[in-house]
């Protein structure tokens, strides 16, 4: 008698997300999976960079606060920069653009290392820097999602988003794990000098690929004008306006989460930049797992309910983290859960609670930007798809209030209030949009 397909699929789940992954028909594009590899190394040196940051600023300060303006100023630019950024992409070559961004990225943080090793660096040098790179980011962004456009074509744009993000998470897995070991190891010095390699070997990836980097149709129209085309396309298209202050919410309530990080790994949970480097790259690790499960089903529909329904998870998930220590006062000590969390971690169960909840984030995190993206090109004409993308950077670049808000609520109240308090408005924005605006539960 034949085994059913269900009875296979659950006692063999791995072969069955490869043969599925295999099947693909985003991936069967090598220029794609191309693109996906260049991704993977491109947020080693951008989420190495993120731990290596905030360790060090709290280090050098011992205000966390201060981790809340650093990465504060290393997402400001993307506010302001995304819809002249999205114009640019519009008009150059963006597969040589990336590669030049990549290229500077990997000239900024060498000389960051070079700093460190020469015992030179100072505070308003990681400021600095932090600046500059947001400003690399902005443009990067940019033009990586208009070149996803370019390689996986319109019919398969959701897809091959999804898949960018999944290198992109994997690769921060990567380098956030190795960021914090290296840290604690070598120096810091060398894990900057690490980051710079994960930008050059995108670069050298990216030579491969064949597509053509370059729109359809380019924009040439001046960059006020597209700034103010934006904002009328804001005010007509109310499930647009609401979306951006989804994406807007989300990274201040949510995705800051990462500027209370540092505080919790070493004044909380006691792990150091070893810990830290693995709460990151639990995070990276979730996304990753929700990106794979995502791409099981294929296109899902109701995307508005399960954007909603995954602000309240999102929400859930901080409140989990910020309280992971009182949970842990709960949980026996020694016995079989003492013991299977020192032999893998060699920590307490509270750790092992925020590891959970990082990776929950981390899935939450994927996601919302995979939905958001997708339901943003989706109620916008073709020829607005790039503005679109412009609106979601917008959206995202409102995170310097998230962690300039973090940081204050950590250094007045505590990580713990800071992290609940930010999950329960998370959830409860979530909530409030299901039951006030019945169109965002029909799309």
């Amino acid at each position: 008698m034949q085994t059913p397909r269900r009875a296979r699929t659950i006692a063999n789940p791995v072969a069955f997300l490869r043969n599925t992954l295999r099947s693909s028909p985003a991936l069967r594009n090598r220029d794609l999976r191309v693109l996906m590899s260049a991704s993977f190394f491109d947020a080693i040196g951008f989420m190495g960079e993120q731990v290596v940051l905030s360790w060090l600023i709290l280090d050098l300060t011992d205000n966390p606060f201060m981790v809340g303006v650093s990465l504060a100023l290393r997402m400001a630019p993307l506010f302001f920069l995304g819809i002249p950024a999205g114009t640019i992409a519009d008009m150059v070559d963006r597969r040589l653009l990336i590669r030049l961004l990549n290229m500077v990225m990997a000239l900024l943080v060498v000389s960051i290392g070079a700093l460190i090793y020469l015992d030179l660096l100072e505070v308003w040098h990681l400021l600095a820097f932090a600046v500059a790179g947001g400003c690399l980011s902005a443009m990067h962004q940019a033009a990586r999602q208009s070149f996803a456009f370019d390689v996986a074509g319109r019919e398969h744009l959701v897809t091959g988003l999804a898949y960018v993000g999944l290198g992109m998470r994997l690769g921060g897995l990567v380098g956030s794990i190795a960021a914090g070991y290296l840290i604690d190891g070598p120096g810091a010095h060398v894990a900057y000098w690490m980051l710079a390699s994960g930008y050059i070997m995108s670069t050298l990836l990216l030579s491969f690929i064949r597509s053509p980097g370059q729109a359809a149709a380019r924009s040439r129209q001046p960059m006020m004008q597209n700034l103010r085309e934006f904002a009328g396309e804001l005010r007509r298209n109310n499930p647009l306006l609401t979306l951006v202050i989804i994406v807007a919410a989300t990274e201040t309530l949510g995705f800051s989460s990462g500027a209370a990080l540092p505080s919790l790994a070493r004044d909380v949970l006691n792990v150091g930049a070893e810990g830290l480097g693995w709460l990151n790259g639990f995070r990276s690790g979730g996304a990753v797992v929700a990106i794979l499960l995502l791409s099981l089903f294929g296109e899902v529909g109701h995307k508005g309910i399960l954007l909603l329904l995954n602000l309240v998870v999102f929400g859930a998930a901080l409140l989990l983290l910020g309280q992971s220590s009182v949970i842990a006062t709960f949980l026996p000590g020694g016995g079989a859960t003492g013991e299977f969390v020192g032999l893998i971690f060699g920590q307490s169960p509270a750790f092992a609670i925020a590891l959970l909840a990082t990776g929950i984030i981390g899935g939450a995190m994927a996601l919302s930007d995979i939905f958001s993206q997708s339901m943003m090109q989706n109620i916008v004409p073709n020829e607005q798809r790039g503005r679109a993308m412009g609106a979601w950077i917008v959206g995202i670049g409102t995170a310097p209030v998230g962690n300039l808000q973090v940081g204050a609520v950590i250094g007045a109240a505590g990580v713990g209030i800071a992290l609940s308090a930010n999950g329960i408005v998370l959830a409860l924005v979530g909530i409030a949009i299901f039951a006030l605006y019945g169109r965002m539960r029909r799309m």
